[in-house]
């Protein structure tokens, strides 16, 4: 065999490995999201309480992308605010701290029903830092997105906060 076909022969072999590591993750990441559609149609069927039926939504999409921390926040039409309705993983916020729905993030979400990642919470404009200030807890990547009516009304948004290992995706 020649250097050359020696050589292409190699960088094949390489790729084909890169691509079946690739084809591994993704298979991987569908196993999660199956387990997590899962797990929330069990929860449908296990928690008749809506409290705890949001508080499993939330931390099975914290599980999906590996997040620290995750909050529910729904809108409260009269004070055009979004309320801090559920929270894992951070201490300091409670449970009915309110931000106008035409601030932070979570605000522009919700007002545009598309979701937003953030890969350096600190250097977007967007991100409602008061309440980092606030609570103690610094945001550094966020994924946010609109729960919606099934006629596509937003009701709020849901946000994971700080992806475990790397960055949100």
């Amino acid at each position: 065999m020649s250097p050359g076909t020696a050589a292409s022969t190699s960088v094949l072999h390489e790729r084909r490995k890169f691509c079946r590591r690739h084809e591994d993750k993704r298979s991987q990441q569908r196993e999660r999201e199956l387990e997590a559609v899962r797990h929330t149609r069990e929860a449908l069927f296990q928690h008749v309480d809506p409290d705890k039926l949001v508080e499993q939504a939330l931390q099975t999409a914290m599980d999906i992308v590996d997040a620290e921390a995750g909050s529910v926040l729904l809108a409260d039409p009269e004070t055009q605010e979004l309320v801090f309705a559920h929270s894992i993983g951070i201490k300091a916020v409670r449970i009915g701290m309110r931000m106008p729905w035409h601030e932070g993030l979570a605000g522009a979400v919700f007002r545009t029903g598309q979701p937003e990642i953030i890969y350096d919470a600190r250097m977007d404009t967007r991100h409602f830092h008061t309440l980092d200030r606030l609570t103690g807890y610094e945001s550094r990547d966020m994924i946010v997105f609109a729960l919606k009516r099934w006629e596509g009304e937003p009701i709020g948004v849901l946000e994971g906060l700080n992806k475990r290992a790397g960055r949100l995706a």
